[in-house]
């Protein structure tokens, strides 16, 4: 695993006990409503295809919005080194 990836995953689980309810809702809720969504469709016959399209662009748009809330985090916390040193 590169240096780069172990930053963000670091980066990631310190956001998280910092803001548990935002880091679950978008990086855990949206796939888990978007898996939820697939059983209903599987269950009542819904559009499988349109159902899991929907499904696939749910967790695309997680992950984004995962990666743009740690960067976000990231910056804040530069800025509060900076504020800090200067």
């Amino acid at each position: 695993m590169s240096i780069k990836r172990t930053n963000q995953m670091d980066l990631f689980f310190r956001m998280a006990r910092e803001f548990p309810v935002r880091t679950g809702i978008f990086t855990f809720g949206l796939p888990l409503f978007a898996l939820l969504q697939l059983i209903n469709g599987i269950v009542y016959g819904g559009s499988l295809p349109l159902i899991g399209l929907f499904a696939a662009l749910t967790a695309a748009y997680s992950v984004h919005v995962t990666t743009y809330h740690v960067a976000a985090y990231r910056r804040e916390q530069l800025a509060q080194e900076w504020i800090e040193n200067n």
